[in-house]
Formats: C-alpha cells, sequence, structure tokens
C-alpha cells in the first residue's frame, strides 16, 4: 500500500511518538522512510530581531538541533530495520513538508499533532492543519 513515508520531525516527544508509529507502519508494509526537519524561518529571523542574535549563529544552533532529531529517527528505523533517508531544509514548516512529499514521491505523511489552541492557532495556525489541507498524499496525525 504504502512504499514512501515522509516522517517530519521537531525533536520533540510528540514527533518521536509519531516517528514511532510511522516506522512500525512502514516495516508492516515495506516502506522507505524520510526524515525531515525543517529549520523554521519565522524562528531565525524573530530570534535576530528580538534577541539581537547573529543569523548563522541562530541558523546553527537550529541545524544541531535538527541533527539530534534527525539522528533519533535514524535510530529508530536502523533499530526497526527499515530504510531511512534523512533531509534537513530551511523554510516554513508546512509548507516545506508539502513541498519534500511531492518531490520525495511520498505516499503518506507521519506526524505529530501539539495541539494547539486559543491565541497561539489563531494567529499562526497549526502546522498540521495546514499539512492536512495542502498534501497531495494522505496524512496521519498522531497524537
Amino acid at each position: 500500500m504504502y512504499k514512501h513515508i515522509l516522517i517530519p520531525t521537531d525533536g520533540s516527544t510528540r514527533s518521536r511518538v509519531a516517528a514511532e508509529h510511522g516506522i512500525e507502519l512502514a516495516k508492516s508494509v515495506g516502506a522507505n522512510v524520510t526524515a525531515l526537519y525543517v529549520i523554521n524561518e519565522v524562528v531565525v529571523a524573530s530570534a535576530v530581531r528580538q534577541l539581537g542574535s547573529n543569523k548563522e549563529e541562530v541558523e546553527e544552533k537550529l541545524k544541531t538541533a535538527g541533527e539530534k532529531a534527525l539522528a533519533v529517527v535514524k535510530k529508530l528505523c536502523d533499530d526497526a530495520g527499515v530504510s531511512v533517508d534523512t533531509l534537513m531544509r530551511n523554510g516554513a514548516p508546512a509548507n516545506t513538508i508539502i513541498d519534500v512529499a511531492r518531490t520525495e514521491n511520498s505516499d503518506l505523511i507521519v506526524m505529530g499533532s501539539h495541539g494547539e489552541s486559543g491565541v497561539t492557532k489563531l494567529l499562526i495556525g497549526s502546522v498540521v492543519q495546514k499539512v492536512l489541507y495542502w498534501a497531495e498524499c494522505p496524512v496521519l496525525v498522531v497524537r
């Protein structure tokens, strides 16, 4: 059924739980996995503007966080015997996830929900909501 599963991660507990589900599914159907970490442009710009940080320093810290998050998913895949590629991209998370799903020919996206609510959800929206709305393939949301 599924041949290529995209698993976006942000290093959080919820994205790890989603990765575990996605990897188990991949193992059961013989699918390959691509793990994706997105360096959020808005977070970089905000840190530079509000904290007076150097853009390169902020990006380097986020890159280090991304490498750690991707290493966790890679280890989970390796332990399960599932083939995995890792990608790191800069951009808006939802748009980048959708673009990578398309370019990597993913036939399923498995991602965790952080359950934003109230003002946060109203102001910035949910990455999951955007991916659910715009993705061209099925999306499995793990809570």
